[in-house]
């Protein structure tokens, strides 16, 4: 597993068998109440936690994606994957061994290719606006192979009044419709969740520290000297709406249309 995160090869549907065996493939084909969660921080395991409340959960196929700006330790997330199954078996809901997903091409394609064209046509340009479309669209083909309809994603649209321009309404919108298209239900359970201290009080004993999270070293690219947002809700809206979604549909059917 951490050889895969350190080369980050292209892992859509090739994926080895030592990782993602057949029997355990079928086994996910027939079983009901299955959901994918995107496990990434801490907002993301509370997201399973309360999706496995509200939508009644039997089963979790956790998926680690990756795309090529992170830093810091991996091992904390297959850790907190381990004490997520065991709060989970509690509840009776069974979770399966965590599965990688990487596409250094999407995400080239998404959020790093088209630099100055993308700028003059939107006013803006980050490579956050299209990096959290790139870890929905990522999961898709892998939910289609095993019949899963739920995706669980950790987005919130407001941290603390602090916000993130790829959970902007605008962007969970137009993930949540994309993922829709292809018969997907991308839930977001935190979405209207501001306090960090309801997030922690999701969690509970499983606390997430600060410094066991993987940074990014893009990062806040899109904030200025005084910490304020430089790009405009309506224009975010305009780069998912006119070039994003098409161009990650695209990528999606690429591989389900591949023999």
């Amino acid at each position: 597993m951490l050889e895969i995160v350190s080369n980050r090869p292209e892992l859509v549907t090739a994926l080895p068998r030592w990782m993602f065996p057949e029997s355990v493939e079928k086994e996910l084909q027939t079983t009901e109440g299955l959901a994918i969660g995107e496990i990434a921080g801490r907002d993301s395991i509370a997201a399973v936690l309360e999706a496995v409340k509200k939508q009644k959960l039997k089963a979790l196929l956790p998926t680690i994606a990756y795309t090529g700006t992170e830093f810091g330790d991996w091992a904390p997330l297959f850790k907190k994957i381990g004490l997520l199954a065991q709060e989970l078996a509690g509840r009776s809901v069974k979770v399966f061994d965590p599965v990688l997903l990487g596409a250094p091409r999407w995400w080239r394609h998404l959020c790093g290719r088209y630099v100055p064209s993308l700028f003059d046509r939107f006013g803006f340009y980050s490579p956050c606006a299209g990096c959290h479309l790139y870890l929905h669209a990522l999961r898709i083909p892998l939910a289609r192979r095993i019949n899963c309809k739920i995706i669980i994603g950790g987005e919130r649209e407001s941290h603390e009044g602090k916000v993130k321009i790829n959970q902007t309404a605008a962007a969970l919108d137009a993930c949540t419709a994309f993922a829709g298209s292809f018969g997907i239900d991308l839930f977001l359970p935190l979405r209207k969740i501001s306090r960090d201290e309801d997030i922690a009080s999701i969690i509970g004993r499983q606390r997430w520290e600060a410094d066991e999270q993987l940074g990014c070293v893009l990062s806040g690219n899109y904030l200025d000297e005084t910490g304020k947002v430089t790009c405009r809700e309506e224009d975010i809206k305009r780069f998912f709406s006119e070039y994003a979604i098409a161009e990650a549909d695209r990528l999606v059917r690429e591989v389900l249309t591949a023999p």
